[in-house]
């Protein structure tokens, strides 16, 4: 299968007005169908996870509405070993904690929100929980960009205990952003890609080795597009426009021979609004990943034209896009499978302090599934 079906646009919720920065998907109640978290800071605290009904419609619950400096990024894990997802997340410029909520039986309850530390900084935009060690524990992995730092932590044996003991800085004097894992150097194991650097655990502890330079705001995806047995990456600058940038650039990057070197770079697209989207999954059923990657829009809506969602199929080492929705913004947009068919979760973000207008639809979140 070569080329893709037609997307169409599907509701699942229709808000008021507001800043909603968080996206995750996962079999939240162990169902054996994937639901849709979503976070918002403004004009109030409000985390929803939604559930689908017999019926095809989504319903929501109330997981918690007492953070009002929630941070994009999150990630969904079963963190005290219950076999259930629990949630990952930290607060925005504003604040420095890094919680997580841990899922109660009935879904009509609310979440209880625990801290898992203090940052020395405020902002913790991407965490990531994974045994990369291969002992049998998780590990959490979060940004703080406040103290410019990457830091790590094994989840406690009972990770309700607070704060969590042994959270250690993994690199510091770094202000970035994005989380994936993968083998980048092909030795069978996963490495850690954290923004522009990628880290290899041994002996000694965490080396790290930069692969990248010059980009801002890094989003990162990790598979092996070329079929080479090594991963690439795939790197977008998601809030260009906050550092200085008038648009975002989406980027491949593969490494050589010695994957401790900067990587080989093709840029796939150099004039993007705000790239905050990105995503991997085989969307043409051949066998090999591909990836999804969506324009935010401008912040504020000040669009210098509309903003859309586009597919890259891999073919072997080169990209085709395609865009599959246009006029559509998405931030933290996220791959979710409904009723066999893949498709994408699109939430918007738009500031309120915004002076432009904001249309109808705004705020609504939809998943595109193919036709």
């Amino acid at each position: 299968m070569s080329t893709l079906p037609t997307y169409r646009p599907y509701p699942v919720y229709s808000g008021a007005p507001a800043e909603r920065v968080l996206c995750l998907v996962g079999d939240v109640d162990q169902d054996g169908a994937q639901e849709i978290v979503i976070g918002s800071r403004l004009p109030k605290a409000e985390i929803l996870w939604f559930s689908r009904t017999s019926t095809g419609k989504w319903m929501p619950h109330q997981l918690d509405g007492s953070l009002y400096t929630l941070e994009a990024g999150g990630c969904l894990a079963d963190l005290d070993g219950d076999g259930d997802l629990d949630l990952v997340a930290g607060e925005d410029y504003s604040g420095n904690g890094l919680y997580w909520w841990e899922y109660l039986e009935y879904p009509t309850l609310a979440w209880r929100r625990r801290l898992i530390c203090q940052m020395p900084g405020n902002g913790s935009h991407d965490q990531l929980v994974a045994d990369l060690d291969g002992d049998g524990r998780k590990e959490l992995f979060f940004w703080n960009q406040g103290s410019e730092t990457l830091f790590w932590v094994p989840v406690p044996d009972d990770p309700r205990v607070s704060p969590w003991p042994g959270v250690c800085p993994l690199a510091t004097g770094v202000r970035e952003e994005g989380l994936a894992i993968a083998d980048v150097d092909g030795d069978g194991r996963r490495e850690l890609i954290a923004g522009q650097s990628w880290f290899r655990q041994t002996a000694a502890g965490w080396e790290r080795h930069i692969y990248a330079q010059g980009y801002v705001s890094p989003k990162v995806v990790a598979a092996d597009f070329d079929g080479d047995g090594k991963d690439e990456v795939i790197l977008a600058e998601a809030d260009a426009s906050l550092r200085g940038r008038k648009y975002g650039r989406l980027v491949h990057l593969a490494p050589g021979r010695n994957a401790e070197e900067l990587w080989q770079a093709e840029v796939l697209h150099e004039k993007l609004l705000e790239p905050h989207s990105l995503a991997v999954a085989d969307f043409d059923g051949d066998g090999r990943p591909d990836f999804v990657v969506g324009e935010e829009g401008m912040p504020d809506g000040n669009d210098p034209w509309p903003p859309c969602q586009r597919v890259y199929l891999s073919r072997g080492g080169s990209f085709v896009e395609h865009v599959i929705a246009e006029n559509v913004s998405s931030h933290e947009a996220r791959v979710i499978e409904v009723d066999g068919k893949l498709g994408i979760v699109i939430k918007p973000y738009r500031n309120l302090r915004s002076q432009y207008p904001r249309p109808a639809g705004t705020d609504a979140i939809q998943v595109l599934l193919p036709e």
